[in-house]
């Protein structure tokens, strides 16, 4: 997999299984079926930590999410939308979601063509009433898509969420940590789309059994996007 110039806000290189967009917002978008890609939106996660007494934090991320998927949509204006699992923070998710953001959602997966829902570890089902397909993976071409790793397409590439891959940057004058594309030839892991997402380090063994032979990170800084190998 060849590394492209910094682009200041998307990065467009060929894989074995085709052409793909990474996009500093914490999406992909694959061409050749105009398909817009989001991994581990974790829906309604402020709620879930602050009902169970986790966390004082105040529970705008679903709106903060829905916005930012709302943008790239515009952006993009993909055919399909293919959001790789944990959409949901947990089966009960929907039970919390403001009438408004139900709505709103709703509006959003009947704005494409297709929307579809990879179910994921916290999401083993939609919210009764959301819009959408719900599906344990797809194939776009030689592009496998799921929630957790999986082996791809012989000849392809697994694209996948669920491990929330982050990048320990250091310069001169200070050590950021930041969400980050990992792949492989055959493999790239989404960062998590999510407003209140954790991650893990590229170097955790989750992420790095995951990808084999030569590895490059794609940095996701808060204006672009940067190539770094592996």
């Amino acid at each position: 997999m060849s590394i492209p110039e910094l682009n200041k806000t998307r990065l467009e290189f060929l894989t074995q299984a085709g052409q793909i967009v990474l996009d500093y917002r914490k999406a992909a978008f694959l061409p050749q079926c105009e398909t817009l890609l989001v991994a581990d939106l974790h829906f309604e996660k402020g709620s879930y930590l602050q009902a169970n007494g986790l966390a004082p934090l105040p529970t705008y991320d679903t709106a903060d999410t829905i916005e930012r998927l709302t943008d790239l949509i515009a952006i993009y204006r993909p055919k399909r939308v293919a959001a790789l699992g944990d959409s949901f923070h947990d089966t009960a998710a929907g039970d919390r979601l403001s009438k408004t953001d139900f709505n709103t959602i709703n509006r959003i997966v009947e704005s494409v063509s297709d929307f579809v829902w990879i179910l994921g570890n916290h999401d083993p089902d939609i919210p009764i009433g959301l819009a959408g397909m719900q599906e344990d993976h797809m194939e776009c071409g030689k592009f496998l898509l799921t929630h957790l790793p999986t082996n791809p397409i012989k000849g392809g590439v697994n694209i996948c969420g669920h491990l929330h891959p982050k990048i320990r940057i250091t310069t001169r004058r200070r050590t950021q940590i930041r969400p980050c594309f990992a792949s492989s030839s055959a493999r790239i892991i989404l960062p998590s789309f999510g407003a209140y997402t954790g991650g893990l380090n590229i170097d955790h063994s989750a992420i790095s059994k995951e990808l084999i032979g030569e590895r490059c990170y794609f940095a996701v800084g808060r204006d672009g996007i940067y190539a770094l190998s592996g």
